[in-house]
């Protein structure tokens, strides 16, 4: 996942357990895009490129880890660790099944409760109430939307039927191109299959490493250290 979903340098590769134990996990009512021209706010975008995971969707391996195991956070730290890894980043790319990561990543844990945990992921996948409230803001606000992620095909197979996720103008997904954030290639694949154009789009993204990644294809970006950050800075931009 949107590795999709955590942090890559000492401070983005491990969770701080207090911050995203604060997200609420919500399902909210879909607001349908107007048909507001983005220009006459003042600013250069047209597009709002979405992360998905800590951004759009709650989930916190710390928690499952707790639940299955009992395990406290210093247990899971190993665990945890797994999930910044280059075997875990390549199942997000498609290259290998969850099947093959528990059994690459079986130490220290186990290959049956690597499986465990991987098998209970999707179902941890639930919407943020603030990030969905963003998204519908921007929406409102008349701006294509589209999601870059580093998802799993597993896991993507439990976001996909979300009625805001269908709503969105386009997507790109890791496992489905063999490539995944910070690598140059997935920006330039969702400008190009979009024409879009670099200078137009914003990203928001949880790890300051992919939207470095992004600005190096000239794609402005947002770290979402929580949402009331994001929420500032899209108001500094004059996007809402």
């Amino acid at each position: 996942m949107d590795n999709n979903i955590l942090s890559q340098d000492k401070n983005q590769q491990e969770l701080d357990e207090q911050s995203v134990a604060q997200l609420e996990p919500v399902q909210l009512e879909i607001v349908q895009q107007k048909t507001i021209q983005p220009a006459a706010l003042g600013n250069k975008y047209k597009n709002i490129i979405f992360d998905l995971g800590a951004v759009l969707f709650y989930f916190n391996p710390y928690e499952i880890l707790h639940d299955l195991f009992g395990f406290t956070k210093e247990q899971s730290q190993v665990i945890v660790k797994n999930i910044s890894s280059s075997t875990w980043l390549d199942m997000d790319r498609g290259l290998i099944t969850p099947e093959q990561v528990a059994e690459k990543l079986a130490d220290p844990f186990g290959k049956e409760n690597m499986m465990k945990f991987l098998d209970a992921m999707p179902g941890r996948l639930v919407p943020l109430t603030q990030g969905v409230e963003i998204l519908n803001l921007v929406r409102q606000k008349g701006y294509k939307t589209y999601i870059l992620s580093n998802l799993a095909e597993f896991c993507y197979l439990k976001v996909k039927d979300y009625d805001f996720v269908k709503q969105f103008d386009g997507a790109i997904y890791s496992y489905q191109h063999k490539c995944a954030k910070p690598e140059a290639q997935i920006y330039e694949i969702l400008l190009n299959t979009y024409s879009l154009k670099a200078e137009e789009c914003l990203f928001i993204d949880d790890l300051e490493v992919n939207i470095n990644g992004s600005k190096t294809l000239g794609i402005d970006g947002i770290v979402c250290k929580d949402h009331n950050y994001v929420l500032d800075q899209l108001k500094l931009l004059n996007i809402i």
